[in-house]
């Protein structure tokens, strides 16, 4: 069994591994939250936040938070960056999706499922069929608006190329503002951070080919790794090193389906 591991699909991120204390971070798509072999604190990123003891979450796009995980083994599904795919995943589990964290019951058979696919026991079809079941259908697309989608289709398809605002904004015939005010509205997040979401994601891809990490936040247009250290911390609240490393097996998964 490996010591981590993570999976990667266009845009989704399955990650299995002991992630300790995870500072005040949020993301760009909704997560889901598995504690596999205990519970694990869980803090909103604001003042006067209360510390919750939790086995088992979904936390949406965009929500500042953080987590104390000891010694707990966390599985982590990270979903396509916006809001799209959490209305998505609100519906498939019947929560309301207004809310930026939904704490859930004892993930028994989750917990069983993560543990086998640490070990390796699903083969990449059965694997993705998983997700599937756990979220829902990948849904296809960034946002409703389709100006937003442009733009974000663009951006994913080229994470490395540097896009000024008023560029991206020309090609949808709006304003820089008006651009960032959908952005947000529709995805939770700005062009550029979702530009580095996808940065970072190639990153993972690029370590999983057998790059190193500087060399592999070079190519995915960071200037340097440590300008990659810094905005991966900044989304996950923890170094890179903590989860890719030479215990980790990182797996890229090329599906038509997850592709959209």
């Amino acid at each position: 069994m490996f010591r981590a591991r993570v999976d990667l699909w266009q845009d989704r991120v399955l990650s299995i591994a002991r992630l300790g204390r995870v500072a005040v971070h949020a993301h760009t798509g909704a997560a889901l939250l598995v504690g596999i072999d205990g519970r694990f604190g869980f803090r909103l990123g604001q003042p006067g936040a209360a510390w919750q003891v939790v086995e088992h979450a979904v936390v949406a796009p965009g929500c500042l938070h953080e987590l104390d995980c000891g010694e707990t083994l966390m599985g982590v599904l990270h979903l396509t960056p916006g809001q799209v795919d959490h209305r998505q995943l609100c519906e498939h589990a019947e929560l309301p999706a207004f809310e930026s964290v939904h704490v859930l019951g004892t993930p028994r058979r989750r917990r069983e499922e993560l543990r086998a696919i640490l070990a390796g026991e699903l083969p990449a079809a059965e694997l993705e069929a998983w997700v599937a079941r756990q979220v829902g259908p990948p849904p296809g697309r960034y946002a409703s608006d389709a100006r937003v989608e442009e733009v974000a289709a663009l951006i994913s398809r080229q994470p490395e190329s540097l896009f000024r605002l008023d560029t991206l904004a020309a090609r949808t015939g709006i304003s820089p503002s008006r651009l960032q005010h959908l952005f947000r509205a529709e995805l939770g997040v700005t062009p550029r951070q979702l530009r580095t979401w996808q940065r970072l994601r190639e990153v993972s891809r690029r370590f999983a080919a057998g790059e190193n990490l500087t060399l592999a936040a070079h190519e995915a247009g960071f200037v340097d790794s440590a300008h990659m250290s810094k905005a991966f911390r900044h989304f996950f609240g923890i170094a890179p090193s903590r989860v890719l490393s030479g215990g980790t097996h990182v797996q890229v998964h090329e599906s038509r389906a997850l592709a959209g």
